[in-house]
């Protein structure tokens, strides 16, 4: 049986687990995406190649499908991409594609218009250098939502003092991964196949990012919601440094 850990709206408005509320696609992060896509492409979105890189059970995917884009998931566990595949089968979208694969084997499926990478850089420990893989497939858009390193510590996050990891500052983060792939495909919130991650912090990820190739890097702040200054002063955005970041080759 498919599970599914998020409600995903299908066609002829079904929904894959409305016990979960609201749909995919009206939550703050495929919306906010969304709003930078039609920013940067406004009508030229049909044919434009975007992958969504460890997509889970492929909601954003989807989303980007039905925007217009020829949209490809990359999903490594096989719970989710069994939760793909359902999707795919209730969905009319032949510009819609979902593979099994690990997300750092991206450049095998040959170059993207834009990249779009939420929930899983900070769960690598060597996030630079994916940070320039994606950089080699991208032509011209990445939009990045991830966990940064606070400058200091925090009380709610189980960080590792400040330190250095591919000569970038960061904190290290333990994993809470089992040994058998069994155990690991289970786990759909945590690393694939290391212990421990590395969040980077703020100033290397920006820097990092620009070293890829980006010369404009933004920190785009409306996907913390309508409230962003009381996310910043105390809530989400304070306790859990998490944020989009969007980058682009050129402007159009």
């Amino acid at each position: 049986m498919v599970q599914f850990t998020r409600n995903i709206r299908l066609d002829d408005d079904k929904f894959t687990a409305p016990e979960l509320g609201e749909s995919e696609d009206k939550k703050p992060i495929f919306l906010a995406a969304q709003r930078y896509l039609r920013a940067f492409y406004r009508d030229r979105m049909a044919g434009k190649r975007i992958v969504d890189l460890g997509c889970l059970d492929g909601a954003h995917t989807l989303g980007f499908a039905r925007m217009g884009f020829d949209a490809l998931g990359l999903e490594v566990r096989l719970e989710n991409f069994a939760a793909c595949q359902y999707v795919r089968r209730h969905v009319n979208l032949p510009n819609l594609k979902y593979v099994q694969d690990n997300a750092w084997n991206v450049a095998g499926y040959g170059k993207f218009d834009a990249v779009f990478c939420s929930g899983l850089l900070y769960h690598l420990d060597r996030p630079r250098e994916f940070i320039e893989l994606m950089g080699a497939v991208c032509c011209e858009l990445l939009i990045l939502n991830t966990h940064f390193a606070p400058e200091h510590e925090s009380a709610d996050l189980p960080l590792s003092a400040m330190t250095t990891n591919e000569g970038c500052r960061g904190r290290w983060f333990v994993e809470p991964l089992d040994a058998s792939k069994e155990d690991r495909d289970r786990q759909l919130w945590s690393s694939w196949d290391n212990r421990q991650s590395f969040w980077l912090a703020k100033p290397d990820l920006l820097q990092a990012l620009m070293d890829a190739g980006f010369p404009i890097v933004l920190e785009a702040f409306d996907f913390l919601g309508p409230a962003i200054r009381d996310s910043i002063n105390g809530g989400y955005y304070h306790s859990q440094h998490r944020n989009m970041f969007v980058a682009m080759r050129h402007a159009r």
